[in-house]
């Protein structure tokens, strides 16, 4: 049972520290979201090419279709893609933020347990330290260190805490990244979103269009 216990609490030791790494360096979004947000831009472009130089989808020999003398439908269709696309995106990207937000709790209560932890080591051997003083004392063999042991832990303690601080002012190991991150977050969500965005206002009158005639089809 000892062992079982050992094993579950290192397993979860190293899925916390994986989250710890996955929360500072990994990607912000999934994998399905980034290629929804590439298809967003690409769609994008091509409505805003199709509207800015009047692209026209007419009828030809190879594809004899009738278009009703409304030749926008290509923008129409690129438009309706468009604002498809950008709907999965945002839902997708909204999940994807919610799930990042839990991972930032999990770092957290990750680095807290860390901190309990170390306490709870330090508090069981002080304890383990007054007992083995105890012990001597009855036993009369008991001889005080001419120097406290706090006195040197606290030594250590400043000399580590200066070492950390200087080191993190060096090279940023603990700003710099989260900031990175932040920055890739914000534009990996805004930048396919501006694009759709811009898209479907310059294809806004081939999208009413669209609109229209799918209401009038359920209109008597």
């Amino acid at each position: 049972m000892a062992d079982e216990k050992n094993n579950n609490d290192t397993n979860a030791d190293a899925v916390s520290a994986s989250t710890f790494l996955e929360s500072l360096y990994g990607d912000p979004l999934s994998e399905e979201t980034m290629r929804t947000a590439r298809h967003l831009v690409v769609t994008s472009a091509i409505c805003m090419t199709a509207v800015l130089f009047n692209v026209r989808l007419l009828p030809t020999n190879l594809i004899p279709l009738d278009f009703g003398g409304r030749s926008d439908v290509l923008s129409m269709l690129l438009a309706l893609g468009v604002l498809l696309l950008l709907v999965s995106f945002m839902l997708r990207a909204s999940t994807d933020l919610m799930r990042d937000r839990e991972t930032g709790v999990l770092v957290t209560r990750y680095i807290e347990g860390e901190r309990t932890k170390a306490a709870l080591a330090s508090a069981q051997s002080a304890d383990d330290d007054m007992v083995q003083q105890e012990r001597e004392i009855r036993d009369g063999h008991y001889e005080p260190d001419p120097e406290p042991w706090w006195d040197a832990y606290g030594k250590v303690e400043d000399a580590a805490n200066a070492a950390v601080e200087k080191a993190e002012r060096r090279i940023g190991v603990r700003q710099l990244p989260r900031v990175l991150r932040q920055v890739r977050k914000g534009a990996e969500v805004c930048v396919p979103a501006a694009f759709a965005l811009l898209a479907l206002i310059l294809a806004r009158t081939s999208l009413e269009g669209f609109m229209k005639a799918l209401v009038g089809a359920f209109l008597p």
